[in-house]
This record gives structure tokens, sequence and C-alpha cells, in this order.
């Protein structure tokens, strides 16, 4: 399968849902894929108070990296195809990223 069939599946929405989080010290990070878009995000770490009636919670900064263009979206693919949590169910991304990778440590040689 080539890209340009993953990317139609992409685009489809074969892929929707699919995501990945992680959370360090309390600052979340990962990927998810809305509407053919791949997200890759952060929010930082959110703070608690009282605020005198009751403990109050202030999420923290959320930025968002989305990948529009075919090209970013074939270069997410690639980079983190990989990712078993998000496309362990897609073998064909899997394989597409396994070949990037390959690709580029031949070229490192």
């Amino acid at each position: 399968m080539g890209i340009r069939d993953l990317l139609k599946n992409l685009a489809d929405g074969k892929y929707d849902g699919e995501r990945t989080d992680s959370e360090i010290n309390g600052v979340a990070s990962g990927f998810f894929i809305d509407k053919g878009t791949p997200v890759k995000y952060r929010e930082g770490k959110s703070t608690k108070f009282f605020d005198g009636k009751e403990n109050t919670r202030t999420p923290g900064k959320r930025t968002e990296e989305r990948y529009e263009t075919a090209e970013e979206k074939a270069n997410f693919l690639k980079k983190y195809g990989f990712i078993q949590e998000m496309f362990g169910r897609h073998p064909e991304v899997v394989d597409l990223s396994k070949k990037h990778y390959e690709t580029e440590k031949k070229k490192q040689k």
C-alpha cells in the first residue's frame, strides 16, 4: 500500500479517533487524529487554589500542532506510524513507518 492510499484512508476517516496520550509531572502530551487531520498537542500543568468557597482548578496552557497539508500528513505517518497505541490495528501504516526509518538508517551510513 502506497503513501497515496494511506493519505486517502486518512482523508476518508479510517484512522479518525486514533490517539496516544502520556502525562509526566502533570504535563500531558500526545497525538490524535480528528477528521483526517493529525494533531500533536501539549497541555501544561494545571493549578489548583481555594477561592474562599471551594477548590478551583485552572487548566494549563494547551498548544496544538495540526498537520494540514498532504506533505505534512505523509511526514506524520512516516514519523509516528510506528506507535502501536495508534496504528497497531493498521499494519500498513506501521510498515510505512518502518520502511521510512530503515531508509533513514541506510542514509546515515
